[in-house]
């Protein structure tokens, strides 16, 4: 009954949140087939390929994937509580912190990398436990697992440290290096993960580069960032979480020195990647999100701590506040989707662009008119975010006005939407699709959410065409809130990325 109210309550996230303009970016990956991207491999563009496929390019299509990575992940784990026989109990407190823990939550219903590595991640857990058996099938499942976590993002590359780590400390697992199974599994993960290698070796390697050495290129030593990730470790894995697994991992430490796999298990997939992330932010910023899967193994930790401690017997009272801490979160729930009334900061905006899109589709339509060319426009952003909305938003639109005409050969795209690399920055995986010096000589309509923050961005578009012309402001107001300003520039003949 818990896991059906879990998929019910992240269904209806997934349905009622605006989409957020990381989730378009992905969404852009799956309009552009490939073997792999230029800050992320290919599993989240093939899922969101899928759930658009079955449900549209709505939030749930756009999420369908997520959706089913997040339960996923939830059932893997509780069939690894299951091998750890915790009981009924501890595996249903495990579902709600499926909702109960916010970053764990977020794996349910947020379409980006992080939801197919949490499940892969898990999955390759549970079945590394069942092949400590020896059992050839396990080891390849497992081998597909972490395969399919690499496809997913690079951070699964903990998972092989994970896995030498366990064949050497476990005795059942130390059984097993004479055996097929784990070369056999990694030669299944390589296998798996070989779309990535190809797209890399076809592109200079540029996505290991910028997912590892070029991160730490302008490195420099200080506290301020590790305080931060702690304290946004705190706030996104739950508070009272938090502050019990310190508690957790003590008696982990002390059950694997006793030579209990479980614990060794647990602590073997939960602590690298969270000590590696920990002190690399003394010298750069790492994202919260970066810790989700090694969350799994803490908390699955966290409960077979308190199914088997005395903590709990000893400390009823603390125990029940404890337990009802963890409804905040899915109270809360109903909440969530009022997000769209409250106004963006500095970074990415996540409401009125379908209002933004047809603006500049009429722009667009008035160009049009005038040089009596069809599709010598372009639009464009002051950065791949706002261009990933705005280029998903302008597609919906189209698909809405039958009478738009479109580019021979691609039936609902329309005219392309480039990002920042039209005046001469780096736009990521923006870079690889449409080139800017095919459109040199061609108008453009650029799109700039919060002008008040940036405008230095009109002073480097005016810079790349003959002249730009401000033709409209977008007031974006929901309920009588206003959220933010969009300006929309017209801008006439692109003199190309180079000034």
């Amino acid at each position: 009954m818990l896991f059906v109210l879990l998929a019910a309550a992240t269904a209806w996230l997934c349905a009622l949140m605006p989409v957020f303009a990381q989730e378009a970016y992905y969404w852009t990956y799956a309009r552009h087939p490939a073997l792999s991207y230029f800050d992320h491999p290919p599993m989240v563009a093939w899922s969101i390929w899928l759930g658009t496929s079955l449900f549209g390019d709505g939030a749930f299509g756009v999420r369908f994937g997520a959706w089913a990575c997040g339960l996923l992940a939830t059932w893997f784990g509780l069939l690894l509580l299951r091998d750890f026989r915790v009981d009924r109990t501890g595996q249903c407190v495990w579902i709600v912190l499926g909702v109960a823990s916010p970053i764990l939550a977020m794996t349910h219903w947020l379409s980006n990398p992080d939801a197919m590595l949490v499940c892969c991640w898990t999955l390759t857990m549970w079945a590394l436990w069942r092949a400590r058996g020896g059992g050839l099938g396990w080891w390849l499942l497992a081998g597909a697992a972490a395969g399919m976590a690499l496809v997913s993002k690079y951070t699964a590359i903990f998972l092989g440290l994970s896995g030498i780590l366990l064949l050497m400390v476990d005795p059942s697992m130390r059984r097993q290096w004479r055996r097929s199974g784990p070369w056999l599994g990694v030669l299944v993960a390589v296998i798996v993960f070989s779309p990535v290698i190809i797209w890399n070796c076809q592109n200079h390697f540029e996505s290991f580069r910028f997912q590892s050495s070029d991160r730490f290129a302008n490195a420099d030593f200080g506290v301020r960032r590790l305080l931060e990730l702690i304290g946004g470790q705190i706030a996104v894995g739950h508070p009272v979480l938090a502050a019990l697994l310190p508690f957790s991992l003590v008696w982990l430490l002390r059950r694997a020195g006793e030579r209990d796999p479980r614990a060794a298990w647990l602590l073997a997939f939960g602590l690298p990647l969270a000590v590696y992330l920990l002190v690399s932010s003394l010298w750069i910023q790492v994202k919260l999100n970066w810790l989700a899967p090694a969350h799994v193994p803490l908390l699955l930790g966290l409960v077979v701590w308190w199914r088997e401690s005395r903590s709990a017997l000893i400390h009823p009272r603390l125990t029940r506040v404890a337990l009802l801490t963890l409804l905040f979160v899915p109270l809360a729930v109903p909440l969530l989707p009022l997000i769209r009334l409250v106004p963006p900061g500095k970074g990415s905006t996540w409401a009125g662009w379908p209002q933004i899109a047809e603006r500049a589709e009429i722009w667009e339509d008035r160009i049009d008119v005038q040089d009596g060319i069809e599709g010598n426009v372009f639009f464009f952003g002051a950065d791949y975010r706002d261009s990933a909305q705005l280029g998903r938003n302008l597609v919906l639109f189209w698909r809405t006005e039958p009478e738009h005409q479109v580019v021979a050969g691609s039936p609902d795209r329309g005219e392309p939407t480039l990002a920042q690399n039209v005046i001469g920055q780096h736009g990521l995986q923006f870079d690889h699709w449409d080139a800017p010096m095919d459109r040199i000589g061609q108008d453009a309509i650029f799109v700039l959410p919060r002008p008040e923050q940036r405008p230095d961005m009109v002073t480097a578009a005016a810079a790349h065409f003959d002249h730009i012309d401000k033709v409209e402001r977008v007031d974006v107001t929901r309920l009588g809130i206003h959220l933010y300003d969009a300006d929309i520039y017209v801008c006439h003949h692109y003199r190309g990325p180079k000034q």
